[in-house]
């Protein structure tokens, strides 16, 4: 069979300044980066998977061990043609996803091993989202998968791969994605992409510093065999092509599509709680015991909710974010030298998949969301600082949502406590009278949330670019209005649709009214101050 190089032909799905789509190989998604706009795939696993592989390329081909050799690299404004052609050259095999021995990010066929229909290589296939995963249909009818195509799934596979179930070595266990999200700073093009994340070596050293040879995974001649414990990560090369599964793609070779696949087990990260990937949000939680810990997407929140702690992260707080480090160092390097020029916003890409906490295996969704950032926020704390009190702000009102649901429903159900529900609503306290057990306020608050944070993510947005140019108390005093207004909003729709279902108006009016002057004292605390949320009338 004639093999199938990924370094050669095209495969990567990009879309160029103009807005077209194609698809490049390996070599041409660098030495075309600074004109194409970005990888563009459906699937937000690809993407990050993709991105991971093509660092890992820079890497190799690029000489980044200080902010010197990073900076050269920037005001050239593109990758060195040269000198990917030259890591190229003879290293075709490495990169062929046919080839019988050696398939690139593979094993070759295991013997005993179950040949699963090609769906199984699509993690999407477990998820909620259920896009059109295939050219030629979806993925439930889906029998075979071309080439290309299936070079995308098996990156994303290797790389978000959900642990559960039994396997050989051992069980399966989840992949370095697959517990929480990913964060990528993304550029004016794919050059600026791929380059803004390419960390010089001081940085990943905190992290992940080199241990022996550090190479990615096609360079191993002789892979160490997998362990239970963990294999301990010898380099960013080593973690960013990291191989979780055994995987052997079955292929037509007639008709060259994927028509099954093999996937077992193969390496885990050692349980030791270290935060080994820069583009993680890590945290410690002082009640366990357990390292640092990756923050995980919510299937009920936006990730633009979480741009407090991305930022806080790189300023030193109890969060770690080693990409958002990096990229407040050169905001600095920037201001203080004027040896580079960099854009004045990026977008934080925020990728991820959440599972069913019942059943860890199956994946509830996966997403990516993109948060736009001026850099003159990264570099000054008390623009940061900011950012946190006008989400602070905003959990206020979230807070008063739920208590108004709360008494809504309580005032509906038992009309004789109504001054004791309009006190709750106010303060919080519900006095010597027991509000009566009730899965109706859950539900009813979490629809009314749901369309407040929804109605709030373009002021947010919009507040966020104002931090660096205008007075902060004229900030947000506007960001209190939109609070009130799309608040008041959400909190009326849900009046509305309990009026319709027969709800006494005395009742509604009472509890609106109450809701509309205590929506209209937002708490503006001084900068660093705290607000409690049981101040009364």
């Amino acid at each position: 069979m004639t093999g199938f190089s990924l370094w050669a032909e095209p495969w990567v799905p990009v879309q160029t300044l103009d807005g077209s789509v194609r698809k490049v190989s390996l070599a041409g998604a660098l030495t075309e980066a600074h004109h194409l706009r970005a990888i563009m795939d459906p699937s937000p696993l690809i993407t990050v998977a993709l991105h991971r592989l093509l660092l890992a390329l820079v890497y190799r081909t690029h000489r980044l061990r200080n902010a010197s050799d990073w900076e050269a690299l920037w005001r050239a404004g593109q990758f060195d043609a040269g000198a990917v052609a030259a890591y190229g050259t003879g290293r075709e095999e490495q990169f062929d996803l046919l080839h019988p021995t050696r398939p690139f990010y593979q094993v070759p066929f295991m013997k005993g091993e179950k040949v699963h229909p090609v769906a199984a290589l699509a993690l999407e296939a477990a998820s909620g989202n259920n896009p059109a995963l295939f050219d030629h249909g979806r993925v439930e009818g889906a029998t075979e998968l071309p080439l290309d195509r299936a070079a995308c799934y098996l990156l994303a596979h290797q790389a978000f791969a959900v642990g559960g179930g039994v396997s050989k070595p051992f069980n399966r266990m989840d992949a370095p994605l697959t517990k929480g999200f990913v964060v990528e700073v993304v550029g004016r093009n794919l050059f600026e992409t791929l380059a803004l994340n390419v960390m010089t070596q001081q940085y990943w050293d905190r992290i992940t510093p080199v241990i022996g040879e550090d190479r990615p995974f096609w360079e191993e001649e002789n892979p160490p065999e997998p362990v239970k414990e963990g294999t301990v990560v010898k380099g960013p090369l080593h973690y960013l092509t990291w191989q979780s599964r055994q995987i052997h793609l079955v292929v037509d070779a007639g008709r060259r599509v994927v028509t099954g696949c093999q996937i077992a087990q193969r390496y885990c990260l050692p349980k030791d709680g270290s935060p080994v990937d820069p583009g993680k949000c890590y945290f410690t939680d002082d009640k366990k015991d357990a390292g640092w810990l990756p923050r995980r997407l919510q299937k009920d929140r936006a990730a633009w909710h979480l741009t407090h702690v991305l930022l806080q992260s790189a300023t030193g707080s109890n969060d770690r974010l080693t990409v958002l480090s990096w990229l407040a160092a050169l905001r600095r390097r920037e201001v203080e030298l004027e040896t580079i020029r960099l854009p004045k916003a990026v977008s934080l890409a925020v990728s991820g998949l959440t599972t069913d906490p019942k059943l860890a295996a199956k994946i509830e969704l996966w997403r990516r969301e993109e948060i736009g950032l001026p850099l003159a926020i990264l570099d000054d704390p008390a623009l940061v600082k900011r950012v946190g009190i006008l989400m602070a702000d905003a959990r206020w009102v979230e807070s008063l949502l739920r208590r108004s649901t709360e008494a809504l429903v309580w005032a509906l159900e038992e009309r004789q406590h109504l001054r004791e529900a309009v006190t709750y609503l106010h303060t919080g306290q519900t006095g010597n009278v027991r509000m009566p057990p009730s899965a109706a306020p859950v539900a009813l608050g979490e629809g009314t949330v749901l369309r407040y944070w929804a109605a709030m993510e373009a002021p947010f947005r919009s507040a966020l670019f104002q931090l660096p140019e205008r007075d902060f108390a004229d900030v947000r005093t506007e960001w209190h209005e939109r609070l009130r207004e799309n608040a008041t909003a959400a909190f009326r729709t849900t009046l509305t649709a309990q009026r319709g279902g027969g709800a006494p108006w005395e009742v509604l009016s009472v509890i609106e009214d109450a809701f509309g002057r205590r929506i209209a004292r937002i708490p503006m605390t001084a900068e660093g101050d705290s607000d409690d949320d049981s101040d009364s009338e």
